[in-house]
């Protein structure tokens, strides 16, 4: 018997360190140093290895790094089949017995107290995913929060049963029978704010028009695009009747791009434009909403105050003052200190607040994050106007973009063409990313992980067939397939990812990404950078740099809804999610004209396959989008559902004093 004294010493497993090197690159840093602890489980063994430095007898046949840090005494035998005796330092690799130790549960952190708010009766103070520009003009962007915020209204909203077609502004509609155009008649009534007058149907038309890219081409509205995929010039044939004019169909108009639930624009005082300019307008938001903007400072802080009396219903919370905090840190810190009452954040941290007694809200809206593999844009002509598109992302040979105009560009291997080739390297990042890692790291297992961009696995038309495995080695093997092999130092080429600053999701996905492909050979680097800036490439159809963002076709819908329309050439003119595909086209024009929705389940579940297939928005987690709040602030907060709102309907809050 022999007592052998550990040394100190990292850890260092075995069996994880491919896992660690593949993963802390400098790409991961701060985003993904929690996957390397968490990796650490798989090394579990008896085996142990000791560092000694005393006369032994052994036969040393490898050399094992040790597994602990501190200092412990251990009686070990040591089985002896040749016998040299040597003073010096060795390693010995040896079988320890391990004591049986009765588990001790770890104690649940203890709750903290709920804390008084520090708001003032009659205010409430939130923290919204950020304060955005607040302007009072749809060609200038105005945001749809504006809406969300109870300052600008719409035609339709959800009903209490939870259905999305309810009137709103609107009084009653009807569709043509040919299905090209819709009649709306508005209630009366409804009051602009700061005494403006009435709303009619003159000011809900110029509002459309001014966000239309068809009918304002200067526009830069989110929606810009959205609507001129299938609307032209609406019309006000008198004070209440509004005519809309439909150039494709469009069976979500009234439950996604007329509706608080969905993507929209604000209604604004045309006589306000009329008699102030446009100007004047970027800096006023006049709105009929039941809160009005008092002071709204872009990136920084915003005062809602409510209206004395709403022709719906009247807001019991007097002032909002919303905040920009940009940390989720700093986030929470405000709502357990009573500084904030409510504030939206990751999903990761939701857990723990909820168990200290905050309450928590969601209007059931998830969205997929994928890894747009920008640049493939294949078609050859603009579907609207039947001018050719005009590519210029083929200039150079990318490995992750096909051209379909010249397949064979020379550089191919033998029987592959250039379409195949880059669907290959896609195919290579997607398997190189291992999405439950990500979820239980980033998300506390909180997210879902996502496949293929535009189709969730939460939903019940959902068919496993479209699981991407992760498997690195078959990830390299198509990448040496594809043409592209490692050099003396290991790199196969260059690829750039974009992660958008807008949302720390973005970049935090896109450094665990970039983590992961670089372990292939692919030099990864992530630019993180404000969408603002990249945005022009988008409507211009010019960028080649994959992004981590999400679209509208990433949002989790029905399965018999259109999806993928910024993925083709019918927002040209408008934002377009980084793609222009063919299949994706004819698909969208089916499910638009068909009137069954069995049909067309049919022809997306065929579109799912596609994408399986061509991995052109490699999916990486769908993340619900979810908020808390201090019961001791606010009793109750109902909102309306919505799969594009993340919040709505602050009108109804009941608050707690």
């Amino acid at each position: 018997m022999r007592r052998v004294q550990r040394k100190s010493m990292s850890i260092q497993p075995r069996e994880n360190f491919d896992m660690k090197s593949r993963i802390a690159s400098r790409y991961l840093l701060r985003a993904v140093a929690a996957l390397i602890a968490v990796a650490a489980w798989a090394c579990g063994s008896d085996l142990e290895t000791f560092f000694v430095k005393e006369t032994v007898v052994v036969e040393v046949d490898k050399q094992v790094q040790v597994e602990d840090e501190k200092e412990v005494q251990v009686t070990v035998e040591v089985e002896v089949e040749k016998v040299v005796e040597v003073e010096k330092e060795v390693i010995v690799e040896v079988m320890v017995e391990k004591e049986e130790v009765a588990p001790t549960a770890t104690p649940e952190p203890a709750m903290m107290e709920l804390p008084d708010t520090e708001s003032p009766a009659g205010t409430l103070v939130m923290i919204p995913e950020g304060v955005a520009p607040g302007v009072g003009i749809n060609r200038s962007q105005a945001p749809e929060s504006l809406m969300y915020w109870g300052v600008s209204e719409q035609l339709f909203r959800p009903n209490d049963d939870g259905t999305l077609v309810g009137p709103w502004l609107a009084e009653s509609w009807e569709v043509s029978p040919d299905g090209s155009q819709a009649t709306v008649t508005l209630r009366s009534g409804v009051q602009f704010h700061g005494g403006w007058g009435e709303l009619t149907a003159h000011d809900f038309v110029w509002s459309l028009n001014d966000t239309n890219a068809v009918t304002t081409p200067e526009s830069i509205h989110g929606q810009a695009g959205d609507f001129a995929a299938f609307m032209d010039e609406a019309e006000a044939t008198d004070d209440r009747t509004v005519v809309l004019n439909f150039n494709a169909p469009e069976p979500r108009w009234t439950t996604l791009l007329f509706n608080q639930a969905g993507d929209a624009f604000g209604v604004f005082s045309k006589k306000a434009y009329d008699e102030m300019g446009a100007d004047w307008m970027r800096e006023n938001v006049i709105g009929t909403g039941p809160y009005m903007v008092e002071e709204w400072r872009q990136s920084d802080s915003a005062t809602l105050i409510a209206q004395d009396t709403h022709w719906d219903k009247t807001a019991e919370v007097a002032t909002l003052r919303l905040i920009d905090v940009p940390e989720t840190v700093a986030r929470i810190s405000a709502l357990r200190s009573g500084g904030a009452d409510w504030a939206v954040l990751p999903v990761r941290e939701i857990g723990p607040l909820t168990r200290d007694g905050f309450k928590s809200v969601t209007t059931g809206r998830q969205s997929g994050v994928p890894l747009q593999m920008a640049g493939n844009y294949w078609e050859s002509t603009q579907v609207k106007t039947g001018e050719p598109t005009a590519p210029v992302t083929f200039v150079h040979d990318i490995p992750w973009i096909g051209n379909p105009f010249k397949p064979n560009d020379g550089n191919n291997p033998d029987g592959i063409d250039d379409m195949e080739q880059a669907r290959l390297v896609r195919w290579a990042i997607a398997m190189s990313i291992d999405r439950d890692l990500v979820n239980e790291s980033l998300y506390g297992n909180n997210a879902n992980p996502y496949y293929v961009g535009m189709f969730h696995i939460i939903d019940t038309d959902w068919d496993d067939k479209w699981k991407i495995p992760y498997d690195p080695a078959m990830a390299n093997e198509y990448l040496d397939k594809a043409g592209y092999p490692r050099d003396e130092d290991g790199k196969r080429f260059d690829m750039p990812i974009y992660g958008f600053t807008s949302r720390i999701e973005f970049t935090e996905i896109a450094d665990a990404a970039a983590g992961f492909i670089n372990q292939l050979g692919i030099e990864t680097s992530v630019i993180k950078i404000a969408y603002s800036i990249i945005r022009p490439s988008l409507v211009g159809r010019t960028n080649t740099t994959p992004s981590i963002q999400w679209c509208r076709s990433d949002l989790w819908k029905p399965y018999d809804w259109v999806t993928g329309e910024e993925e083709t050439s019918l927002t040209r003119g408008g934002f377009g999610c980084h793609i222009e595909i063919p299949f994706i086209l004819d698909t969208v024009q089916k499910v638009a004209a068909e009137t069954d929705p069995a049909k067309r389940k049919e022809y997306n579940v065929a579109l799912a396959d596609y994408l399986w297939e061509q991995q052109l928005k490699i999916g990486i987690v769908a993340l619900p989008f979810v908020s808390a709040y201090n019961p001791n602030a606010i009793e109750d907060w109902p909102m309306r559902p919505g799969p594009q709102a993340p919040y709505t309907s602050p009108e109804l809050i009941v608050p707690a004093r």
